[in-house]
Formats: C-alpha cells, sequence, structure tokens
C-alpha cells in the first residue's frame, strides 16, 4: 500500500466512524425528545402552566388563556365542533373564548400528527384572540420538548372515542359507553375517586360557586362532560387532581367509572350517587 493510499483509507475510515457517530448522536436526541403522551395530556389542557411545563405565566401581550389552549377549539375528546363541544359558543359571538370549527376535528390525523403541524409556524401570533390556531413555534411558545409531548397524546394517548360512541344530536350529548362494567366501574370509583369526591359524589371542586350543588351528578348532566371527566382522570388537572392520585387508571377503568356515574345522572330521581 503507497503511502497515498494509506491516507486515503485513513481518511475514508475518518468519514465512516463520523457518519456513525452522528447517526447515533441523532438517534440519542431522538430519544430525549420522544414525548410523554401523558404529559402532552396535561400539555392539551393548559400547556403554559408549570405543571405542564411552561413558565406560568401567559406570553407577552396575551390575556387570555382559553385563546390558547389546545382543548378551547379541539375540544377534550380531539373532535372539535363534532365532540362534547358541539354546542360551545365562542367567538366572534362570545370574545371570552374560541368557537371550535370544522376544521378543528382531529380525528382522522390521529396517528399521523408531526411536530410541525403542532407548531404552526404560519399561525396567528400569540397575543391575537380569534379562531386561528397560534403559531405556537413563536417566542413564548411551546417548547420542544412539550411539542413532542403534544404529538406522543394525539398520536397515542387514550381518548373517550377508544371506549365510546358520541351523539351529537342528542342535548346533552349522549355517550354511549362500549362493553362497560358497571360493578367494576363502582368498585374503582369507591377506592381511587371516593378519597377526594366522596362516595356520595358530592364533592365536587370545580365551576363556579354553586354551580354543581349536587357534586358529580351535576356536572356529568351539563353537555359533553364526559369528554371533559375521561381527559382529566386519564391525564390529571392541577397539582391535586393528577394522574397518580386517580391511581393511574386506563382507559377501559374509566370507562366503567364513568358508565357507572351515567346511571345514575341519567336518572332524575337520583341527586348523589350513593342512592
Amino acid at each position: 500500500m503507497t503511502k497515498g493510499t494509506a491516507i486515503k483509507t485513513t481518511m475514508l475510515v475518518v468519514i465512516v466512524l463520523g457518519v456513525i457517530i452522528l447517526a447515533t448522536c441523532l438517534t440519542v436526541s431522538g430519544k430525549k425528545e420522544k414525548g410523554d403522551i401523558y404529559r402532552g395530556g396535561w400539555i392539551w389542557n393548559n400547556w403554559t402552566s408549570t405543571l405542564s411545563g411552561g413558565t406560568g405565566e401567559l406570553p407577552e401581550g396575551s390575556e387570555n388563556k382559553d385563546f390558547l389552549r389546545c382543548k378551547s377549539c379541539h375540544g377534550w375528546d380531539t373532535l372539535g365542533p363534532d365532540g362534547g363541544y358541539v354546542r360551545r359558543s365562542g367567538y366572534p359571538d362570545k370574545t371570552s373564548r374560541p368557537k371550535p370549527t370544522s376544521g378543528t376535528n382531529l380525528s382522522s390525523k390521529l396517528g399521523m400528527i408531526t411536530p410541525e403541524m403542532v407548531e404552526m409556524a404560519d399561525g396567528r401570533a400569540l397575543s391575537t384572540e380569534d379562531n386561528i390556531m397560534p403559531n405556537f413555534s413563536q417566542t413564548d411558545g411551546l417548547t420542544s420538548r412539550q411539542v413532542a409531548d403534544v404529538v406522543a397524546f394525539l398520536n397515542s394517548g387514550p381518548k373517550i372515542t377508544d371506549v365510546a360512541t358520541l351523539d351529537i344530536t342528542q342535548k346533552p350529548v349522549k355517550y354511549t359507553f362500549l362493553n362497560a362494567n358497571i360493578e367494576n366501574g363502582t368498585d374503582l370509583f369507591v377506592n381511587n375517586c371516593a378519597k377526594c369526591h366522596a362516595e356520595s359524589g358530592k364533592n365536587l371542586q370545580i365551576g363556579k360557586e354553586g354551580e354543581f350543588p349536587n357534586g358529580l351528578i351535576d356536572f356529568f348532566r351539563a353537555d359533553g362532560k364526559y369528554s371533559e371527566g375521561f381527559h382529566k382522570i386519564i391525564y390529571g388537572e392541577d397539582d391535586v387532581m393528577t394522574r397518580a392520585a386517580a391511581g393511574r387508571l386506563d382507559a377501559a377503568q374509566v370507562r366503567d367509572i364513568l358508565a357507572w356515574i351515567q346511571t345514575k345522572a341519567d336518572d332524575p330521581d337520583k341527586t348523589a350517587l350513593d342512592q
């Protein structure tokens, strides 16, 4: 082997090693950015909160978090106006919140969501209030980790549509839980929910004061609340009602709980879960 050939061979080996190292780094980097479906579900609720990896503050110029929350347009069930939010009023009729439009139903895209779709680089400014999706890649928007988490949630996270069908022609929206075990739901509620909500279901710290005098019964009688309830039990809501506090339940277990609650909520003569 000549000296020139040896040098070329050495350079080739270095280049090949460099490519291998780069590929390895990219793979490791990709693993670091692999999203968590449960963090993603929390971000779906409110990505600006510290619990979601946010700063705890709204982006500069923003005044209403409802114009930034993913669920505000896409719904808790990702179905937009074709899900629990079918009758949700909003902008421009009601300026306190956006109004889901036909394009906010993500059901046909689940499993194919990309980071670019979440970032929406050509979206509106974070300080603008209307029905156009924000540009979450701009300053004070989603972090790369939050984007990865939302992608994971959308593509792989449990949704109420995994365990129920929705009839949005009914008011309130009619939920039919598939293959539910009511008896199992009773046990799960007592073991996982009663510690905070009581076996009567009357301890419900949500909504405006006096809005739900009969606790969970009144809450789930309202329009579209099973979509919200499913999401919050699976993913958590705040630092009190966390996924861990709820017992790290899976979709089938939450289905059974909600199906049992539904038997009580649908009975107009019952005002508490223990009756």
